[in-house]
């Protein structure tokens, strides 16, 4: 995980051209159709410009450097939009010896590698994403951006996933049979984020880091309505310790975990080992787990932890212990090894009003 980001801000910090200068042209809509390049309609595009894509298939990769552009398929389906990896990709400032991406949304970054100047205002929704070797969708410094209606699947890395945003809201989208997390949210303490009604399926079961949705050293947002089911672990907000930066402020309700029961192997230096997972504050602090579902998740292989829903110290991992969090009305059953675990660490803990089997400590339920 961590390998990839420094490798993609070195790329864009070395290759990337600030084109997001404000247009004072109205707003113009390209219409496109398989066969006709979406990079060239996006480079000649002005902030504002709506770029919509008629029903088939687009053989490429897009990068997205300008403010306020809009992308719009025409769905999913058999007579939707799907964009696949081509047979000589697109040059792009995030491409780096990993792999390719789908689509890159990138700000700048100046030469130390640190954000600059963010993208403003990038919608993307109504297409599909397949099989590119790195992200399927990626959004790198990105401010008010919104992903909503894709299906990401097949790609090698995560599926829906950003660096360094604020105002950043993936709605309604669906991350299947990816190699790493189907969605994530990393490196954004002002992320400010909305994640609603996603579904998040079987995604890097048997690599390193198979994980439904991951928030990871990122601070306030509300995750409400998704489901993951299949996954290694399903919902993971993280303090890891690798930047100086908090897991604060979420709060996540009516979410749906289940029978994540793949077996992730870990890697060195990164993710532990991860099976049969629901969801877990792992070192995250003043947050809120209220109302959620977490049934039958069960470890299939060696696991850091395991149960439905977990709150735990990451300070093993180089993180944080939890504190002030709140854990009220969820139904967690038919968990192993308990429905609800508490490793005791931190302070300002509550569990209130949950509905389970079994618990440690037995109080909770």
């Amino acid at each position: 995980m961590r390998r990839r980001w420094h490798a993609a801000v070195a790329a864009i910090t070395v290759a990337i051209v600030w084109a997001g200068a404000a247009g004072m042209a109205q707003a113009a809509t390209w219409h496109l159709h398989p066969g006709q390049s979406i990079q060239a309609a996006v480079n000649h595009a002005s902030p504002g410009d709506v770029i919509k894509l008629a029903p088939g298939t687009y053989h490429q990769n897009v990068t997205i450097q300008k403010n306020r552009i809009t992308l719009i398929g025409s769905g999913w389906g058999q007579h939707g939009t799907r964009l696949l990896p081509g047979k000589h990709p697109t040059p792009s400032p995030c491409t780096d010896p990993s792999g390719v991406n789908g689509i890159c949304v990138a700000g700048q970054f100046d030469s130390s590698g640190n954000p600059a100047a963010p993208v403003h205002g990038t919608r993307i929704r109504n297409l599909s994403v397949h099989g590119f070797s790195a992200f399927g969708i990626v959004l790198f410094n990105a401010n008010d951006s919104t992903v909503s209606h894709v299906l990401a699947g097949q790609n090698k890395a995560y599926g829906i996933s950003g660096f360094v945003l604020s105002g950043v809201t993936f709605t309604h989208n669906v991350a299947r049979f990816n190699g790493e997390p189907g969605f994530y949210i990393g490196d954004s303490p002002h992320a400010n984020a909305t994640v609603a009604w996603n579904r998040s399926v079987a995604n890097g079961v048997g690599g390193p880091e198979g994980i439904g949705f991951l928030f990871r050293d990122s601070s306030w947002g509300k995750v409400w309505g998704n489901t993951a089911v299949g996954n290694c672990a399903g919902m993971v907000f993280v303090d890891t310790g690798e930047d100086p930066l908090p897991a604060t402020h979420w709060t996540a309700w009516s979410n749906q975990s289940n029978a994540n029961n793949g077996s992730c192997v870990g890697e060195q230096g990164g993710a532990p080992p991860l099976s049969g997972i629901g969801i877990t504050l792992f070192g995250a602090s003043h947050s809120v787990l209220m109302n959620n579902v977490a049934l039958g998740n069960r470890p299939t292989g060696p696991s850091v932890f395991s149960g439905g829903i977990i709150v735990a110290s990451s300070i093993p991992a180089g993180g944080a212990d939890p504190v002030g969090n709140l854990i009220k009305g969820n139904t967690a059953h038919n968990n192993s090894p308990f429905d609800i675990l508490y490793d005791g660490s931190g302070s300002g803990n509550t569990f209130t009003g949950n509905h389970c089997d079994t618990s440690d400590p037995g109080s909770i339920c």
